[in-house]
């Protein structure tokens, strides 16, 4: 027999559940949209990269010598440059379907 806490509980469990659906759906269809691009539109990945290594070099510029010097080397060596340019498209995408649930909340009202 369900007691009044158990719903409670069952809503929070189904809220975290479509927040993480979301989460992993939004992560999966941008690497694949990331393999598209790179497979059909190369050159875009390409100006991509080319931006992100001006943007690290201009933090590192911006900063005072020595601490520039060790931002440069943590973003582009150590592998945060790869998973800064795959968060910065999963966000983008995340925002794109936002702005989709956002307008179709407007459009409802």
């Amino acid at each position: 027999m369900a007691q009044a806490g158990d719903n409670g509980r069952f809503a929070a469990f189904k809220h975290h559940a479509k927040v993480h659906s979301f989460r992993v759906s939004t992560a999966f269809l941008t690497w694949i949209l990331l393999g598209a691009t790179l497979f059909y539109k190369p050159e875009w990945v390409r100006w991509a990269l080319r931006t992100g290594t001006h943007a690290i070099e201009a933090v590192g510029d911006a900063l005072p010598g020595y601490w520039g010097a060790q931002a440069e080397i943590v973003l582009r060596e150590l592998g945060g440059f790869l998973w800064i340019q795959i968060t910065a498209a999963i966000l983008f995408v995340r925002f794109v379907f936002w702005l989709i649930g956002a307008s179709g909340r407007r459009g409802r009202r």
